[in-house]
């Protein structure tokens, strides 16, 4: 093992104990092993699916450190792990898969069967330090601050949305959804279409946002998704992204593609789902082709993250803006009310340690 630095003892961490159950307090660092390095972690973002995990389902069991969008500098290198990683920033894929299940042995690791996750299944981000196997390292360079590299979690799982869309240059889209997670897909979607993207979503404040990066706009509270495709586009979208996860989102969608369209489904959902008839018949008649998109490309062929990278280093989008806020771990009370509070614009709301 080699070190930048002399390894604590403990560390703080944000811990469930149970649901609704999160402290601050220290516990032990996790120690290396064989193929691992010592991340000192320096950026951590609250995503929205945190929220029911901590305060509805729970994780998978307690305590667990939450966080799987998170950045930070390699401080220690276990055993077998290349000397030169010290001292690098890096981001982490968070998923550690079987590797032995059908998907895995295709490098499709995001469908593994087996697999662990930083964050729910096994403690994540929200901590001083995390021991990471080096498979999972995305290095970054030294000209991105660590509150962006943090943003690359969402944006590699924004990206392999927009690519399973199929974006052709002037293709017409609508994002249904105004969160960090939406705009990025509209961001990627403009940058493959080249023409008019537009953001469906009822926050006033986030669609004024979303006016301000360029984006046409449909204020759900006052206009039908699909009334304002033909508005905008003079006809049904050609792809239309769903980042919601809600029934009325879905049916939506549906009503506003046009014939031989493609939707692509990406919002987590928060209870049962059900389909209008006339929204299904509408599926078979205008022939939509519809997919699933879930976590992002992480292989040999496809890396959604690497590109994400290489976007953010080009300085091609203006990614300041989706961090609301930040703030040091031992105000997550404030933090958390801030996510939760539907009054108060945030995007990311984010966790920064020095």
């Amino acid at each position: 093992m080699k070190s930048l630095i002399e390894i604590p003892k403990t560390m703080k961490a944000l811990n469930l104990h149970g649901v609704g159950d999160l402290r601050y307090e220290d516990v032990e660092v996790p120690e290396l092993t064989e193929g691992t390095v010592l991340l000192k972690l320096k950026a951590c973002g609250i995503c929205s699916s945190d929220i029911p995990r901590i305060f509805t389902t729970g994780t998978y069991h307690f305590p667990t450190i939450p966080g799987h969008e998170f950045s930070g500098q390699i401080v220690a290198v276990g055993d077998g792990v290349d000397e030169s990683l010290l001292g690098r920033r890096s981001c982490v894929f968070p998923m550690l898969p079987c590797k032995k299940c059908k998907a895995c042995l295709k490098e499709e690791y995001a469908q593994c069967s087996g697999y662990s996750y930083f964050g729910s299944r096994q403690d994540g981000g929200m901590a001083e330090y995390l021991v990471v196997p080096t498979w999972n390292l995305v290095p970054f360079d030294d000209s991105i601050p660590y509150e962006i590299a943090a943003l690359c979690e969402p944006a590699a799982v924004s990206l392999h949305a927009a690519k399973l869309g199929k974006i052709a240059e002037g293709d017409n889209v609508i994002v249904i959804g105004t969160g960090a997670i939406g705009l990025l897909i509209a961001s990627f979607a403009k940058k493959m279409s080249g023409k008019n993207v537009a953001v469906a979503g009822r926050s006033e404040n986030k669609l004024t946002y979303a006016a301000k990066l360029g984006f046409e706009t449909i204020d759900t509270s006052k206009e039908d998704i699909a009334e304002g495709a033909k508005r905008i586009f003079g006809d049904g979208a050609d792809v239309t992204i769903e980042a919601v996860g809600s029934n009325e989102a879905i049916n939506n969608a549906v009503k506003a593609t046009g014939a031989l369209g493609r939707i692509v489904l990406v919002g987590n959902p928060y209870g049962d789902l059900s389909m209008e008839k006339n929204v299904y018949w509408s599926i078979l008649r205008k022939q939509i082709s519809i997919t699933g998109s879930w976590n992002s490309s992480y292989n040999s062929r496809v890396n959604d993250w690497k590109e994400a990278l290489e976007i953010f280093a080009s300085g091609e989008l203006d990614l300041n803006g989706l961090i609301s806020e930040k703030y040091p771990m031992s105000e997550f009370e404030q933090a958390f009310a801030d996510v939760r509070n539907k009054d108060k614009f945030t995007l990311r709301v984010m966790f920064v340690n020095k």
